[in-house]
């Protein structure tokens, strides 16, 4: 009877409907049912009222593990990572969930733990996953390897990478992702050979992004141009992401005309991020005019910079000592509010009037 009302939440598009519906499923006393319980968990949650999902949450007389997973979630969603390792834990200390924990329920612990850089909490989830017999579960595989590889500690990261009995793409460009971002940039690389050698999983576009930013770590140019013709070859897609990290590999390896060609050869990849990567490339190359007007051209197309846009922007402004264009770009801030507490612009700025004398 529940899984008839499933349609109706995909129809609430704001907290009244949603309330309405929470309305009539108490009437009905659908109310009592786990799955409509945990589905206004959710939904709450989605319009961005948490409070109202942990409200239904504690409202419920004995929560099943899946229902504490999808609030976990829920708090990991909004950024409360603390808060979601804690209700974890009083999930875990609750005697009849003691055995009977989801394996929906670790994903999103693990990832609190590591943008926590809690390991202590993290190994003792590690633990657990093992007491529940979920080993072999590869989505909780793959977080462990991004929870140990986000905390540095790559042998923890290899050692689950190793036992894994199935690796997948996203475990493999996990693992190289790993690499890269601990500053064993030629580590990955070589891992992703073997990937390519063992031919047991095609690299996607994701897998690219790393293996991209490997190359301008080791300052190869012909590494760099290699993996480029790889993703040509193998028809992998280019998708912003990808196309921005190829622009910005080239960039960091000085090579300004195929950073240009990347940049102008499909109108629909012209993200605000690939247009900031482009301005990011000509301050590199001491090209601050062509950064300029990228971003003259940027308004022309009526993109919308962020503020990594215009710090980019302002270095451009100091290094050609144009003063009236860097006070314009502070009022251009200001104007759309894009960093109203100056956590970000404020250093930049400080330095761009102290590098014109004001």
């Amino acid at each position: 009877m529940t899984v008839l009302y499933m349609p109706l939440f995909r129809r609430c598009t704001n907290s009244r409907t949603l309330s309405q519906l929470h309305a009539h499923l108490f009437i009905t006393g659908l109310h009592s049912h786990p799955p409509a319980t945990t589905k206004l968990i959710e939904s709450y949650s989605q319009m961005g009222n948490l409070e109202f999902s942990r409200r239904v949450f504690d409202t419920f007389p004995r929560p099943d593990s899946f229902m504490w997973g999808v609030l976990i979630k829920c708090y990991v969603w909004g950024g409360f990572l603390e808060e979601a390792i804690s209700l974890y834990q009083e999930m875990v200390n609750q005697t009849q969930t003691q055995t009977q924990i989801s394996n929906f329920v670790f994903p999103s612990v693990l990832k609190a733990c590591s943008s926590c850089g809690d390991l202590g909490v993290g190994g003792k989830v590690h633990g657990r996953v093992i007491k529940c017999g979920f080993e072999s579960d590869a989505v909780i595989e793959t977080s462990l390897l991004f929870m140990y590889g986000e905390m540095g500690y790559l042998d923890d990261a290899c050692k689950v990478f190793d036992t894994m009995p199935v690796r997948d793409v996203v475990a493999w460009s996990s693992i190289v992702l790993n690499y890269v971002q601990n500053g064993q940039a030629r580590e990955g690389l070589e891992t992703f050979s073997q990937m390519i050698s063992l031919a047991v999983v095609e690299p996607d576009s994701v897998a690219m992004l790393s293996v991209a930013e490997a190359c301008a770590e080791l300052g190869s140019l012909k590494l760099g141009r290699s993996v480029h013709g790889f993703v040509v070859r193998r028809e992998i897609e280019i998708h912003a992401s990808l196309n921005k990290s190829l622009i910005a590999m080239y960039g960091k390896l000085g090579d300004l005309y195929s950073a240009e060609k990347l940049f102008g050869t499909v109108s629909c990849l012209m993200t605000t991020a690939s247009w900031t990567q482009m301005i990011s490339c000509y301050n590199q190359s001491g090209c601050f005019r062509e950064a300029m007007n990228v971003f003259v051209e940027m308004q022309e197309f009526k993109m919308e910079p962020n503020e990594v846009t215009m710090m980019g922007v302002l270095c451009a402004c100091a290094r050609l000592g144009r003063v009236k264009e860097g006070k314009s770009v502070h009022g251009f801030v200001i104007r759309r509010a894009m960093d109203p507490e100056l956590d970000t612009m404020g250093p930049v700025l400080m330095e761009f009037y102290v590098d014109s004398g004001n």
